[in-house]
């Protein structure tokens, strides 16, 4: 065998290794996001809800009921609400593999304020039939239900709000676009689009866009039917025109790199503000600065709700 011919053959090896190794790894990213796996952490009890007390943090002084809202689908998600006032409430949105038990520590900055809160598990996640998730495209659709469901149920005058975190700040941020009957969205590490948490995943793992981006894609839009375009809320707030918006971001978050938040602001043509917490990573600024996480919440909402 001539040595130019065993060049092409470790040559053509080197691709063939190099093409397997991109198609792993979108499989990959596109089977993480939508993963069908998301487990339930630990939950509490009915009557753990129902007599939970304020604990030292002073961040948890209600109790919550267990509700459930049925889809257009037949698919039920599994939630809690907590009453205070009947005519102010806060909608409650969770991340990716999270469930609604971690809500309970930004809970306390609107329930001080005296609204309501109604927490719930998105699909897949939590209480819920295991499923896929689409990172906001179809549990924004299950967000727009459950709003009329809790206007059903507890009045279509009421004052009404959302706060989510993460993949649970996307998919408020959705939301809010198809209702403008909202007084206001507080959306902490919000993704700005889809394809630019999958650049972050790129990033991360120090690979190459191309062709890694077009194949999670690709692998998306066959495996679970959804795809980067469905999943943007940068794009989305062009057309929020009468919703309030506060981003919250953490300015050393390491899966939602703060560009995002900047990428969001500039596209919301809403009254809007955005604030960075210096020394916060993904979802922490609630934990690093308890007090002016819930000074920035308060100032917001008595400033721009509607």
């Amino acid at each position: 065998m001539e040595i130019y011919q065993i060049v092409l053959i470790i040559l053509a090896g080197v691709i063939l290794l190099s093409l397997i190794g991109f198609l792993s790894f979108c499989f990959y990213i596109s089977s993480m996001m939508a993963d069908k796996m998301c487990k339930p952490k630990h939950f509490k009890s009915k009557e753990e809800k129902i007599n939970e007390v304020k604990n030292s943090e002073g961040t948890t002084n209600y109790s919550r009921t267990p509700i459930t809202f049925k889809m257009k689908d037949g698919y039920v998600i599994h939630g809690d609400y907590s009453l205070n006032n009947k005519k102010k409430f806060v909608i409650m949105m969770h991340g990716h593999v999270s469930n609604r038990e971690g809500l309970v520590k930004y809970a306390y900055a609107f329930y001080r304020l005296g609204y309501s809160l109604v927490f719930y598990d998105h699909r897949s996640h939590g209480e819920n039939v295991r499923g896929i998730v689409t990172m906001g495209y179809k549990e924004h659709l299950d967000a727009l239900e459950i709003i009329k469901q809790v206007k059903e149920r507890f009045g279509q005058d009421i004052e009404l709000g959302l706060f989510g975190t993460s993949m649970g700040g996307a998919t408020a941020l959705l939301t809010a676009c198809e209702r403008d009957d909202l007084s206001f969205v507080v959306a902490d590490s919000a993704f700005a689009s889809l394809e630019e948490l999958t650049k972050s995943f790129i990033e991360i793992h120090h690979s190459p866009m191309f062709p890694i981006l077009g194949l999670t894609n690709y692998f998306i839009k066959k495996r679970y039917h959804f795809s980067f375009k469905d999943v943007s809320p940068m794009e989305a707030l062009k057309n929020n025109k009468n919703v309030p918006v506060l981003f919250i971001q953490g300015e050393e978050d390491e899966l939602v790199f703060p560009r995002n938040a900047k990428k969001l602001y500039n596209n919301c043509v809403s009254n809007k503000e955005l604030v960075y917490f210096p020394k916060s990573g993904h979802c922490h600024s609630v934990i690093v600065d308890k007090n002016r996480y819930y000074k920035v919440i308060e100032d917001f909402i008595n400033k721009y709700r509607r």
